[in-house]
Order: structure tokens, then sequence, then C-alpha cells
């Protein structure tokens, strides 16, 4: 099942065009909305709909999303004159069909722990904030980039630390978090 329920996204989407147009009504227009995005990109394993929800700019999109003048999603994607910026918008700069292409450089809301300093991880801060300046500075793009480079360190920190409580607590013998004769949390489980 859980097998069965990553490849349904992760195999070559780009090359199936149902995964944005909706297969009865293939219109642009639906897949410039994000909630096109959200029918994966959600839930407990992507958190990504989520995040972007309660971003500013996702904010932004809901309370908008009506109003033609200031969303008007028949226009191409490099000509559209957005209050704030879809999924699309940025994922999908220029109208192009390559997702990855202008994927953030923090993959899983920052959880990433690749090597910032290598020469593909400068081509894609370039790029991130190439796209961010096409509304903002790119002094903001940068210092919000590198702020959020300082969290995914301290993330990556916590993340380190919980393991070896963890590690430690098995080698305590104190291994089962939840003992079977107390209630189980809300995903059933121990």
């Amino acid at each position: 099942g859980d097998t069965a329920g990553c490849t349904f996204c992760h195999t070559s989407s780009e090359e199936r065009c149902s995964t944005c147009h909706q297969g009865h009504l293939f219109n642009p227009v639906v897949a410039r909305k994000s909630e096109q995005c959200k029918a994966c990109h959600w839930g407990k394993d992507h958190r990504d709909w989520e995040a972007y929800d309660i971003s500013i700019h996702g904010v932004v999109c809901q309370t908008n999303k009506w109003d033609p003048t200031q969303f008007d999603l028949s226009k191409k994607l490099s000509e559209a004159d957005y209050v704030g910026p879809t999924c699309q918008y940025c994922h999908l700069r220029g109208g192009h069909h390559n997702v990855q292409r202008l994927s953030t450089v923090y993959t899983s809301m920052g959880m990433s722990n690749a090597d910032r300093g290598a020469p593909l991880w400068k081509e894609k801060r370039d790029t991130w904030v190439s796209v961010c300046d096409d509304c903002h500075s790119p002094r903001f793009a940068r210092e919000n980039l590198q702020a959020m480079h300082e969290a995914c360190k301290d993330a990556g920190l916590k993340y380190t630390e919980t393991f070896k409580v963890a590690e430690n607590l098995m080698l305590d013998g104190m291994g089962e978090p939840m003992p079977k004769d107390l209630a189980p949390d809300w995903s059933g489980q121990h």
C-alpha cells in the first residue's frame, strides 16, 4: 500500500498531462490553480500545501483567488500579474513543464541535509533568488534564504539530538514509549 501510494505520484509525473491537467477538463486555467498541487503535496509525508496555505503567499492567494482582477488565470504564467504567487507561478516559471527545474533549495520543507557548499547548491540558491526577485529585491530573497538555511541547520541538530535521546532510552531498556496498556495515539499505533 505504501509503495503504491508513492508510485502514484513519483513515476514520471511530468510525462503524464493528467497529473496537473484534469483528464476530463484539459484546461490551462485549472492547471494554474494552486489547489491542483494539493492533490499530491499535502499530508503527513508532504507538508508543502499546508506550509504554502498558511504562508503570506498562500493567504494572499486564498483570500483573492475569486477576484479575476487579482488572479487572471486565463493568462499564461509568463504574462501573469497576480497579487501573490501560486505554486505554479514560482515552480513552473515562464510556463515550462519541468517543476523540478525551479524547485526550492530545501526539500521536504527544510529537512534536506545536502551539502550547501557544493556548486549545484550555489546554482540552486541563485535560481531561487531569481524567482523571488520577480516581486522582491534580491537582498530580501538572499536574506530569507539565509534565514531558512540557519533554521534548517538548527532543525538538523534537534533531529540528531532527538534520535540520540531515543537511542539512549533503548540502551537503558526503556524503548517502549507507549506501554500497551495505555491508549494509543491518534493513528492507532503505540
